[in-house]
């Protein structure tokens, strides 16, 4: 039998494909550099500008700042002796080294309204409204009535020791406590902390000195009817002076200081519990030029609540001097206070034809808080 001629292949011979591969591959390569081409062409025209991929800053981070509390930490008794009317007095406070250091390790607000010291509540239960319940309770006890018995708490801190430190900032009340003395803020801040915890109206009272360079001073004021003597008009209400760095009755002031800054305070802060926004750190931002189109400036900010109380809403508007029709706005935020966020964004606004002042505001509650400057050409 003869074989068929239709099969007359070696066994295992492979039919040679006619697909072409190098042509589809160069098909790809073209296409995929066609799409980054238009990629960046629309990049450079701004239709990109909001995505991920082309975006400076990614979601806003938000970071607290309150140093962490160790537990089990140890009592120190401290022991305060201290005069009053011809009484001798004498108070036994267990501080708790924890708290103490809790306090010690809390960054300092750049800031000059020091009520944030007195309204800050970790304190308060473990401290601020013992001591205050004791001394009440003792000026009760010896019969005084209200104006004796704010001479009375502010004797005890009067007596605490006049110091200064190597570094100079604000303490918290626990510290004064702690250490058993501090400069006249550091005891102003306590008075206040204490008179307000025994249900006086008090508030913080600001001198800064007309010596440029040379610290200022502060004292307290305190509204207490039938009182005589000199004091300071605030939100309807006559607030009497308390100087708490030496035995000055409520409503006398030493002459050598009325004279220093004749009488007259620069500021007078209110003892509630508020947020206090501020910019941190340096601003950020980047200037883009796309074809078509106006040159235009990115801004990132960081913002620290040093406050006492949540700041609901807040935003940043930024706008070119001269050009507040070009105003651009961030997203509004919350922010817990002893906490900052970063990554704060505004985009978009516009460059004047050769550059220009760019001004950067912090706005809480439909007022400006802090604002920055910054010249981009």
């Amino acid at each position: 039998m003869m074989d068929n001629p239709g099969n007359n292949r070696e066994e295992g011979q492979q039919v040679k494909s006619s697909f072409n591969w190098p042509a589809v591959l160069g098909s790809v390569v073209l296409v995929v550099a066609l799409l980054a081409v238009i990629g960046v062409f629309a990049w450079k025209l701004g239709w990109l500008s909001n995505l991920a991929p082309f975006s400076k800053w990614s979601t806003p981070e938000v970071i607290e700042l309150n140093p962490s509390v160790s537990s089990g930490g140890t009592l120190e008794e401290k022991e305060y002796r201290w005069s009053y009317d011809g009484n001798s007095f004498k108070l036994t406070l267990p501080i708790p080294k924890d708290i103490y250091d809790y306090y010690r390790k809390m960054e300092r607000a750049p800031i000059e309204d020091y009520s944030i010291y007195v309204t800050h509540p970790d304190d308060d239960g473990v401290l601020v409204y013992p001591v205050a319940a004791e001394l009440k309770r003792l000026a009760v006890q010896k019969g005084y009535d209200a104006k004796e018995t704010v001479n009375f708490a502010a004797s005890f801190v009067q007596n605490l020791k006049y110091r200064l430190e190597d570094e100079e900032y604000p303490n918290y009340p626990v510290e004064t406590l702690f250490d058993k003395g501090g400069d006249c803020e550091d005891t102003a801040i306590l008075a206040a902390a204490l008179l307000q915890a025994m249900g006086y109206d008090a508030v913080l009272i600001r001198f800064t000195s007309p010596i440029e360079g040379e610290a200022g001073h502060m004292a307290v004021g305190v509204a207490v009817p039938g009182v005589s003597g000199h004091y300071y008009p605030y939100d309807g209400k006559n607030y009497y002076y308390l100087e708490t760095t030496s035995p000055w009755p409520l409503g006398e002031m030493d002459q050598g200081l009325f004279s220093k800054y004749n009488g007259v305070s620069d500021a007078i802060y209110k003892m509630v519990r508020a947020p206090a926004l501020r910019f941190s750190g340096k601003l950020e931002y980047s200037v883009e030029s796309r074809w078509f189109s106006d040159k235009t400036v990115d801004i990132g900010v960081t913002v620290t609540n040093w406050g006492t109380a949540k700041a609901d809403d807040f935003y940043v508007l930024a706008f070119f001097e001269g050009h507040e029709s070009g105003t651009m706005s961030s997203a509004t935020y919350d922010l817990a206070y002893g906490h900052r966020i970063s990554g704060v964004v505004t985009k978009g606004i516009v460059v004047p034809s050769g550059g220009g002042t760019l001004l950067v505001q912090l706005w809480l509650d439909g007022e400006v808080v802090d604002d920055w400057i910054l010249d981009v050409s």
